[in-house]
């Protein structure tokens, strides 16, 4: 995972760095490539100071 200042940057990450790395991971794995089916966008907190923790049992991303 990497904090990105914005969200067009964030898009093009995705697209530039990440998804060709995990499609060449899925192509060698699983045969097929990888593609971007679900994106989940936190747009603005509905409150002041209240945030997300994501506790993940695995590394993921690039």
């Amino acid at each position: 995972m990497k904090v990105v200042p914005d969200l067009p940057t964030a898009l093009r990450r995705l697209e530039e760095h990440a998804i060709p790395l995990e499609s060449a991971r899925a192509q060698e794995a699983y045969g097929q490539p990888s593609a971007v089916n679900q994106l989940l966008v936190l747009n603005a907190q509905p409150r002041t100071g209240q945030g997300f923790v994501l506790l993940l049992r695995e590394a993921i991303g690039f």
